[in-house]
């Protein structure tokens, strides 16, 4: 995999690194010895870091990092959502809080669940939603209303112990389904242990995996008469429960374990649970035994309980720290394959007019992988692929895990949309017809003032936390609008202006294009007179045009700006 910021560059042969970073106290010239001399290519980039200055890219070298606080410095504003209670209509309505929690609703949407049984989907019992077993794989579709309009998410859920034949299985119905919805369906690839917080609130803290594989339409085989559970989580959108195996090193002062026998149910209550996680544990009970509750606190066990479990046995009890929230800013890439390479390039400070019909865009966000696709693009069933590829190259050490989210052109989530400093829902479609709005229905009444709500609710400082945000952000919506301009202003100049429309009426103007001799490779002051340098390529003839780009005037002006300029700077024309 090659990474670049523009065009791509040549990819070194592992294990020779492609960038070097150094510090500007050990720098002792602009190219250290060490960099001819230590066996690295040429080509290989030096940059020099400063600290407290470092780049999203130098950052997500790292599985962690912390910014450095003064002692009076208050938490950022990231680290207090985690103890947000959920609103639904301020994650309506502000898509960067949405992206946050990964939550684009509080998940009281309509639930669909199959399970994958001899390859094909069977549906599962509404009673047991909430019951996945590791041997197998799963599809749960969600619906919900955003904006007045129907959306979805279909969760590909992998068991950890399913076979390669049903993971198959799980992708190709998934794609049947998609066909289906009409394309509509946001695909997240969900491995067994990694849950999105979405996919635990759609459940409401009644999501119990099991380690056996499901029988006929979802339901469990026969198991061991002794089986130990693992509860966590503190309210019912962010708990699930896990079977764990039955012995007393699986136990954890910090949380709250259900041990079943073949006479009696053990609460076990470890010391460092807290209240809130008691009463989620109560409600767990009654989905996975029926059989007599027994409240246990750690250190006052039965011996039956022990004896249950194998005997005594060391587990962890020192008390939890909280995990940090990362701090990573997210980073847009344009996906391509090379002789079967996957290549990506960087776009800084993006915005949505950098998502162009014909590309795939990786999204990084740390947490998540969103693979935008294109209503026009070539490769889109490489994606899921290529996102994998993507961890597993990453120089951070990714964890395989990590969701993957296939977004199509049209259907995007706020969870998505959250990352862009500002986002058009109707930019590609429109969902609302003219008589709708004219007779003022309900829908469409609300739907404009979620959407006015979204432009007023809009923040500079997308990501809390990082002292620069503010001005990064400054810069980036700056790039934005210069961006959306040159959107507006295709074609060579006319009048002070350019527009689309001027596109149409200069080419009425000019029966017979340049030719490429004339334009290519030459110099502003070398071009015929009356050729706006900018626009050189406009001066071409329809066909000579066609040839040199591979496609119509047409569809290279609706491409984002920066990958016309990089098109041209390829062909000669910048």
């Amino acid at each position: 995999m090659a990474l670049g910021t523009s065009s791509p560059s040549p990819a070194a042969p592992p294990p020779s690194p492609q960038h070097i970073y150094t510090n500007t106290r050990t720098l002792g010239s602009p190219e250290p010895e060490g960099h001819a001399g230590g066996g690295y290519p040429t080509y290989t980039n030096v940059e020099v870091v400063n600290d407290g200055a470092e780049s999203a890219a130098f950052k997500q070298l790292f599985r962690t990092w912390s910014e450095k606080r003064s002692r009076n410095q208050k938490l950022g504003g990231r680290d207090k959502l985690i103890h947000v209670k959920l609103d639904v209509g301020k994650l309506h309505t502000q898509p960067e809080l949405a992206a946050q929690l990964r939550m684009v609703d509080d998940g009281s949407g309509k639930v669909e669940v199959w399970c994958m049984e001899d390859l094909h989907r069977q549906p599962v019992d509404p009673k047991r939603h909430g019951q996945l077993y590791a041997g197998n794989c799963y599809l749960v579709l969600y619906t919900y209303q955003r904006l007045g309009r129907v959306q979805y998410i279909l969760y590909l859920w992998q068991g950890r112990q399913a076979t390669a034949d049903e993971i198959k299985a799980l992708n190709s119905n998934a794609e049947e389904l998609d066909v289906m919805y009409g394309g509509a369906l946001v695909q997240e690839h969900v491995t067994m242990g990694s849950e999105p917080p979405h996919f635990l609130a759609i459940f409401q803290g009644q999501l119990v995996i099991f380690q056996e594989r499901a029988g006929h339409h979802g339901k469990g085989q026969s198991a061991s008469t002794t089986r130990l559970f693992h509860v966590q989580g503190t309210d019912s959108q962010n708990t699930k429960t896990m079977e764990v195996p039955a012995r007393a090193s699986s136990l954890n002062s910090n949380d709250i374990f259900l041990l079943v026998t073949a006479g009696v149910c053990y609460l076990w209550f470890g010391k460092g649970c807290n209240g809130d996680q008691r009463e989620m544990a109560r409600v767990v009970v009654t989905v996975i035994s029926k059989k007599n509750e027994e409240t246990v606190l750690e250190g006052q066990e039965p011996p039956h309980f022990w004896e249950a479990l194998g005997g005594r046995a060391p587990y962890p009890s020192k008390k939890r720290l909280p995990e940090e929230v990362p701090r990573f800013q997210p980073r847009l890439f344009e996906c391509s394959s090379q002789m079967g390479c996957l290549v990506l390039a960087e776009v800084v400070f993006f915005s949505q007019e950098d998502l162009d019909k014909y590309d795939i865009m990786l999204l990084d966000t740390w947490q998540e992988i969103f693979l935008w696709l294109g209503e026009a693009a070539s490769e889109w069933k490489e994606a899921v692929a290529w996102g994998q590829e993507y961890l597993k190259t990453h120089p951070a050490g990714r964890s395989p895990a990590t969701p993957i989210v296939l977004v199509k052109q049209g259907h995007e989530p706020p969870t998505f949309t959250g990352w862009f400093f500002t986002w058009d829902p109707y930019k590609w479609t429109s969902h609302l017809s003219d008589t709708e709005v004219v007779e003022g229905s309900p829908a469409a009444a609300s739907t404009i003032s979620e959407i006015t709500a979204e432009v007023n609710n809009f923040r500079l400082s997308r990501w809390p936390g990082n002292g620069r945000a503010g001005a990064m952000a400054l810069q980036a919506l700056k790039g934005s609008q210069d961006s959306s301009e040159n959107e507006l202003m295709r074609g060579p100049k006319s009048g002070g202006t350019r527009t689309s429309s001027s596109v149409s009426s200069t080419s009425a103007t000019i029966n017979r294009g340049l030719r490429r001799e004339q334009l290519m490779h030459q110099a502003a002051e070398d071009l015929p007179e009356g050729v706006d340098p900018a626009r050189r390529e406009f001066y071409l003839s329809d066909s000579d045009f066609q040839d040199i780009f591979g496609k119509s005037k047409e569809e290279f002006y609706s491409m984002a700006t920066w990958r016309q300029q990089q098109e041209k700077k390829q062909l000669g024309f910048f």
